[in-house]
């Protein structure tokens, strides 16, 4: 099972450096916050990335504690174990290049199991939440962040119009991607099918600013796939695409840039009958 979003060259650096301070910090923090994460707990981080939610694990659960943080993508795994190379280490995080569909990792040997924004993109989602599952303790804790649909992101919304506007439904088709997750309904049923009980599932919300409408989506081009086809554009296309966009976005300016909200279901369950 592989998952889709794949970057390489400078991508997971421009990720690290523009997404994971704008949201992906603050969810991070809401997601280990739900799932009450203590010292000395062991904490798996599924689809990793750059491994924001396992760095910031790593601070809870101290030096008694242990982080294993795993991800398909290498570009990802090497810029994440370059940042802990040179942090403290009083928890070392273990990085780990692995599918979440076959995790190498023993039963039951995580009291938590994370996702952040990576359930949306496996091409085997039951396969996945049951590989979680297996190697979640039987008092363990699955916690799940799943961004909710586009209709609730209307800057992103914007940037999938002038996109399909100006490249095309393929360009456009990337930037709904992270946005395609399951609804709560599904959400739930997904994981009481595949063995979890006492499901929780909330609603968290992170405001989002950047400087300008323009930096938010030369930002967004150069941390995802859509680097290639917008660099293919000719001046003139990609001028027109930035105003097109930021005509879109004035009802999100105030007088230090962009500023909108950012949905996510925040979920948590058990093993069943725990």
């Amino acid at each position: 099972m592989s998952e889709g979003f794949q970057l390489d060259g400078q991508g997971p650096h421009a990720y690290e450096r523009y997404l994971v301070p704008a949201f992906f910090d603050p969810c991070a923090e809401m997601l280990l916050d739900l799932a009450a994460v203590q010292p000395g707990e062991r904490v798996l981080d599924v689809a990793c990335g750059t491994g924001i939610v396992a760095r910031r694990a790593a601070g809870r659960v101290g030096g008694d504690g242990r982080v294993v943080g795993v991800d398909v993508n290498d570009g990802m795994i090497d810029v994440a174990g370059s940042i802990t190379a040179q942090e403290p280490d009083d928890c070392t995080v273990e990085w780990r290049r692995a599918d979440a569909g076959a995790l190498p990792l023993p039963d039951g040997a995580f009291d938590v199991v994370a996702c952040q924004q990576g359930l949306q993109f496996f091409s085997d989602v039951p396969g996945a939440l049951g590989e979680m599952l297996r190697v979640l303790a039987p008092k363990g804790r699955l916690a799940l962040g799943v961004w909710r649909d586009l209709g609730h992101h209307p800057a992103f919304g914007a940037m999938v119009r002038a996109l399909d506007r100006h490249i095309g439904d393929e360009a456009a088709a990337i930037m709904r991607s992270p946005f395609a997750g399951p609804r709560r309904d599904e959400l739930r049923r997904l994981l009481a099918t595949s063995g979890y009980d006492k499901i929780e599932i909330r609603v968290g919300i992170v405001t989002v600013r950047f400087d300008s409408a323009r930096e938010f989506l030369w930002e967004e081009v150069a941390c995802t796939p859509l680097a290639e086809p917008v660099g293919a554009m000719d001046d003139r296309g990609r001028d027109a695409m930035v105003q097109d966009f930021e005509e879109m976005l004035w009802p999100f300016l105030d007088d230090d840039g962009v500023v909108f909200p950012m949905q996510t279901w925040l979920v948590t369950a058990g093993h069943r009958g725990s």
